[in-house]
């Protein structure tokens, strides 16, 4: 199914073979010399790619259905394990950071529980999908080799496991807004429809960079297991320096610099305001972070598009990290 490549003849004819049985048989021409059949590259545009995704938009719930049926049915517990992949950081680091060890203040007063919960789920948007996104082209191997589908769907529709996740955690933010209020007699989450936005915008763009990113890195991972080494070391870090378990207010200096020139910071800033009316987005942090975000995601539509299928299907191995899935 390589898309990379398309076959040419001159003159152009379907049924090479066949065609030189008739000559041969009915015409006489036994001896005829065949044009020779040229191989040449195709280089699909990034608009044409985009749009052939679209097109084929319709394969995505199946994709996506198939990707997540074959993640439960591999483990006896089945769904536990993603409500305990979900539940168990956020009652580790809300014992860490919200007083047993570190005492964060979350602003405006409200519980260090909920603040931490509305950034870890921006976060964890955005690291459960790269992660997730980048053994797509392994797990869906079967459909990459055999069936003709644009391979920009293949991450895409491969991080459904993560957009669950997501799910969850937007449930346990409902529940823990109403028991909130319940107990203290005050709703923190903002309401405004134009900060709703904010918030949507903030996570869209977690799930874009992420998409981006998993773009180049899941056929690359099919070739070398290094990628999937290198995404496990530099994401720990990458999270301690986005302001999820801490306000950005509290950073300084060059401290401060770098966290506004992480691309997550500003989206997972956008989502406290946007849930919490706690936050702070600056707009050059902010036009940074969607520039940049919007280049990493086209450029990885076109190296997919482009040189994806010569990746696909080199290495047999199983992913034996598949279960392994990171905070």
């Amino acid at each position: 199914m390589d898309s990379g490549a398309v076959i040419q003849t001159t003159p152009a004819s379907v049924g090479e073979r066949e065609v030189e049985g008739l000559l041969g048989e009915e015409s006489g021409f036994e001896g005829v010399e065949q044009p020779p059949v040229e191989i040449i590259e195709h280089k699909q545009p990034l608009l044409e790619a985009m749009r052939e995704a679209w097109d084929c938009r319709h394969l995505f719930w199946q994709i996506a259905s198939s990707a997540l049926l074959a993640y439960i049915v591999r483990f006896r517990l089945g769904p536990t394990w993603i409500l305990l992949q979900v539940f168990m950081p956020l009652l580790g680091f809300s014992l860490i950071f919200g007083g047993g060890v570190f005492n964060v203040k979350a602003p405006n007063g409200m519980p260090y529980f909920l603040y931490m919960m509305v950034g870890m789920m921006g976060w964890q948007l955005f690291n459960t999908t790269l992660n997730i996104s980048a053994r797509s082209f392994l797990r869906l191997r079967s459909l990459v080799r055999n069936l003709h589908i644009p391979l920009v769907l293949i991450p895409i529709a491969g991080s459904a496991q993560a957009l669950l996740r997501f799910f969850l955690y937007l449930s346990a933010y409902v529940i823990a807004i109403v028991y909130f209020w319940i107990k203290e007699g005050r709703i923190y989450a903002q309401l405004q429809p134009k900060y709703l936005a904010l918030s949507i915008l903030g996570l869209s763009l977690c799930v874009l960079l992420a998409w981006g990113i998993s773009f180049w890195t899941a056929p690359l991972t099919v070739h070398t297991r290094d990628v999937r080494m290198a995404l496990k070391f530099a994401m720990p870090f990458w999270m301690f320096v986005t302001p999820v378990l801490y306000p950005i207010d509290h950073l300084r200096g060059k401290t401060r610099l770098i966290a506004e020139l992480n691309p997550v910071s500003s989206p997972v800033e956008m989502a406290k305001v946007g849930m919490l009316g706690a936050g702070s987005v600056h707009l050059v942090a902010a036009i940074w972070s969607i520039a940049l975000i919007a280049g990493v995601f086209a450029s990885g539509v076109w190296f997919v598009s482009r040189h994806g299928a010569r990746f696909a299907g080199l290495r047999e191995d199983i992913d034996e990290d598949d279960e392994e899935m990171m905070m």
